[in-house]
């Protein structure tokens, strides 16, 4: 829970899980905000249905003078920077850290006459790869278009080296000293797992 981001879940199996949650999110605009004197703006509350067998049951919430509002469905939501859809696929996220990414590298483009490896592989390094990674041990994507969708960012990147522009994919990023995006997130899920394994975390 941070301040501008409140989440309440439930498994829903059944009318009466139906029931639960719809008083879960009674007990949070009325309890809950009152006490933490933290109003929630409700054209932004949303619910995001997981998984295959879920009763389409409609939820609602009230504000302060006691008026009520039906809660929106929504099949895609940002959570903490993260793009997820109702199929957990992540798709959403991969096209959207690849747009943002493309955008950075254009500005890049037009802001620098002349760009040399080293320039480039600290520009990439500070502003855009971040963007391709930031969250990936949740989001780590399973389907071949995602992933190809993240080392196309890459390859962009280093074609915009004009001293490269002769040679291929492969041979402009080991130049520039950029290992694959793959490898970067099974390197990250290796450290996580180590991390588990030895207590690092609870």
């Amino acid at each position: 829970m941070y301040a501008d981001d409140s989440k309440v879940g439930r498994q829903i199996l059944c009318e009466a899980d139906c029931l639960a949650l719809q008083s879960d999110l009674d007990n949070l605009c009325v309890v809950w905000s009152k006490n933490w004197q933290l109003r929630f703006n409700l054209d932004k509350c949303k619910i995001l249905r997981l998984g295959k067998c879920n009763v389409m049951r409609q939820y609602s919430t009230q504000d302060d003078s006691g008026q009520m509002t039906v809660l929106q469905d929504t099949v895609e939501e940002k959570d903490l920077g993260i793009w997820m859809d109702s199929s957990l696929k992540f798709s959403v996220h991969v096209a959207h850290a690849a747009a943002k990414a493309n955008k950075i590298l254009g500005l890049i483009r037009r802001s620098f006459v002349h760009l040399g490896i080293t320039l480039m592989k600290q520009l990439y390094i500070c502003m855009v790869r971040p963007h391709l990674e930031y969250g990936n041990v949740v989001w780590h994507p399973m389907l071949k278009k995602d992933q190809d969708a993240l080392e196309s960012v890459q390859r962009r990147a280093a074609r915009l080296v004009p001293s490269l522009s002769k040679l291929c994919s492969e041979e402009r990023l080991k130049l520039m000293g950029l290992p694959p995006l793959s490898y970067r997130r099974l390197r990250g899920d290796a450290i996580e797992t180590f991390k588990y394994l030895h207590d690092v975390y609870d």
